[in-house]
């Protein structure tokens, strides 16, 4: 029994008890009384936990999926402008591929670049030029090219020298044709800086300018090297002669790249007054005095007849000739003194070698291409 149950047992045997008492000792009639029995009520709560899980169901449901790629394509602008030698607006499309090169300097250009394998026609003289390709096309000589055998080649560009009348008279024709021509500073150049502006030039319009960096980088620190072997030297007189005839020599004076070459090898030109090349009596020259005398010839026939010149002429009496300093360039060392291009560092190394024998040695390709005349 419950305890609630147990005591509302007791309430009522204990009022049954008291009623019972009451009538006993009364003998009345025993009362009847109401008892309101409260029952104590013991709820029972029954918690119900109710746990959720989440669960991962993997299924496989077929369907098709569509992707749309987006690309993005960014246009690089190759076009390439630029103003020229005789100061005309060049505008390519694209670079150049199929070149044309109408000077021996500028084809030296082109091939110290590394690209030489652009050429598909050159100048006569470039033709025998190391990396001119064998398929490249003769277009006709340095003074007279040929503005069909060019125009036939389909270039893209050409490559022409300022200065050079013929060369400028057949753009009109070319560009008539849609052929693009570019004139370079070529033998119009006077200083290294117009060689360093021709090899940028066509490394830009062939689409690799960083190539005339590395070049023009090599070039200068060969003449900082040079410069250095000559610090302490003194600079003996020169005259440069570019060819001799029976009254007198083209000599180089100022403003020209010859100018330039002579100072590099730590000489003095003294016909640096003059500008450009101009025609000079041998008395004139004589009376100079220089101590060099230097001449280009530039073929074999040049050469000898260079040297027969020399002997009936009053160069004979020049304080050069009697000490054995009246110097006749030929070949190799011609092509470099005379073309305005990255060899214009050797010609200027072949000079010291001669001007400052013992400070500085000549460059191998060129060792064997002077002769020395004279008494001395």
């Amino acid at each position: 029994m419950r305890r609630a149950e147990a005591m509302a047992v007791v309430a009522v045997a204990a009022i049954l008890v008291a009623g019972y008492l009451a009538a006993d000792r009364g003998g009345a009639q025993p009362a009847t009384a109401t008892v309101t029995v409260r029952a104590a009520v013991t709820s029972t709560v029954t918690t119900t936990t109710v746990e959720t899980e989440t669960a991962t169901v993997t299924a496989t449901v077929p369907e098709t999926v569509t992707t749309t790629v987006v690309e993005t394509h960014t246009r690089i602008e190759k076009r390439v402008v630029l103003v020229d030698a005789l100061g005309r607006t060049v505008e390519l499309e694209k670079p150049a591929e199929r070149v044309v090169a109408l000077a021996p300097s500028i084809t030296e250009d082109a091939c110290s670049l590394g690209l030489c394998s652009r050429l598909v026609g050159v100048d006569s003289f470039s033709k025998s030029l190391p990396g001119v390709p064998s398929e490249a096309a003769d277009v006709g000589g340095y003074w007279q090219p040929s503005s069909e055998s060019i125009a036939g080649l389909k270039p893209d560009l050409v490559l022409a020298c300022s200065g050079v009348p013929a060369q400028e008279q057949m753009t009109r024709q070319l560009e008539g044709l849609g052929v693009k021509v570019f004139f370079l500073r070529c033998d119009r150049a006077r200083s290294l800086d117009d060689i360093y502006w021709d090899l940028r030039a066509v490394a830009a319009l062939l689409g690799e300018p960083q190539a005339a960096d590395r070049v023009i980088e090599s070039m200068r620190e060969r003449i900082a090297l040079l410069e250095k072997r000559l610090a302490n030297t003194t600079r003996p007189s020169v005259a440069l002669l570019v060819y001799l005839q029976e009254n007198g020599a083209w000599v180089a004076g100022g403003g020209t790249f010859h100018d330039t070459v002579v100072a590099l090898a730590g000489g003095s030109n003294v016909f640096h007054s003059l500008y450009g090349w101009q025609m000079v009596g041998y008395e004139e020259l004589v009376s100079r005095d220089p101590d060099y005398i230097l001449v280009t010839g530039m073929t074999q026939a040049d050469f000898n007849r260079t040297i027969e010149l020399i002997e009936k002429t009053p160069l004979r009496e020049a304080k050069a000739f009697r000490e054995g300093h009246v110097c006749v360039l030929y070949g190799a060392a011609t092509d470099a003194l005379n073309r305005p291009s990255p060899g214009i560092v050797d010609a200027a190394y072949l000079l010291a070698s001669i001007l400052h024998p013992g400070a500085v040695e000549p460059p191998e390709r060129l060792a064997g291409n002077y002769t020395c005349l004279g008494q001395g």
